[in-house]
Formats: C-alpha cells, structure tokens, sequence
C-alpha cells in the first residue's frame, strides 16, 4: 500500500500533467494558425461545371469567359494541376500581377490589362499552337485562372483544379 506522500505526490504530479494538457493543446493550435497566416500553403481545390458569361475586360466584351481563380491582389499565387473538358475551343488565360518599371530601358511590353484595381500580364495558352482547344491538362501558377473564347461563342466547362495559395517568396 501506498503511504500517504506517495498518494499525494502521485495526485499532484497527474493533476500537473492535466493541467498543462489542457493549455499546451490550444498553444499549439494557435501555433498552428499563426503560423498558415504568416506564410503557409493553403489548399485550393475546386471542382465546377458552369457556362461561360461575357468577358467583363473592357474592349472584351465580345468575347465569352469562364474565371475559374479569381484575380488575387494580395500577394498570393494559384499553383497546381488543371484538367478540363469543354464544349467548345476555349483560351487558357492566366494572369500575373504586372508593375512595369518607371524608369525601364524595356522597349515591349508583355500583354496586359487593367483588372478592378490591378494591372496583369497575360499568358494565353492555345496548346502551344495558334488553334484553340477543347481539353486538356496542365501544371500552372498565376494571379488566376480563366477559359476564355475570342469568337463570342458560348460555352459550358467542366474543371478540376488541384493546388494551393501561396505566398511570394520576393
């Protein structure tokens, strides 16, 4: 049998034990928090079959878009893999944040537009062809994601996106 001090020390040291169980767990989920805002990867998945609307780009609106990543401004990138299927040929147009330099010695610019309060390079991807496409998959990173056709046709999609939002590392 156990001696009195013995049974007290054995209580003091399990109710030790229980408390700091209960305040490490939530230090560590904060920890944990702190930690994805500062910096961390956050998973972007998104699944969708929608029609195409028209083109909001001033001096676009002929043509017929689907954004499936909205334009970021926060300093944060979509990275991942895309697929999808479409119902027409369709563009893949991914945007970059744009900031040329004041005093550049740079003789072209890339193409680039004016979006809400930013202004983004495009990338547009015909398969690496001049001919549109139907389907497809590919590795991107960008500002956003869109499928876009340039005849005003519309078009219904369906795509699967498998990434995350990241922060600029500069």
């Amino acid at each position: 049998m156990m001696n009195k001090t013995a049974i007290t020390l054995t209580l003091t040291l399990a109710s030790t034990l229980i408390l700091f169980g209960i305040f490490a767990i939530p230090a560590c989920q904060i920890d944990n928090v702190s930690a994805q805002a500062e910096g961390q990867v956050i998973p972007f998945v998104v699944q969708n079959t929608t029609n195409s609307m028209q083109d909001p780009l001033p001096g676009h609106e002929s043509h017929q878009v689907v954004i499936a990543a909205p334009p970021r401004d926060d300093g944060k990138i979509y990275s991942g893999i895309v697929s999808f299927t479409a119902s027409k040929p369709v563009e893949v147009v991914l945007l970059h944040m744009y900031k040329p330099a004041i005093n550049s010695t740079f003789t072209q610019e890339p193409l680039n537009a004016s979006v809400d309060d930013g202004n983004f390079a495009a990338s547009l991807i015909n398969q690496f062809t001049d001919a549109p496409f139907n389907a497809g998959s590919f590795v991107f990173a960008a500002n956003a994601l869109a499928f876009h056709n340039l005849e005003g046709e519309p078009f219904a999609i369906t795509y699967t996106i498998n990434g995350e939002i990241a922060s600029l590392t500069r």
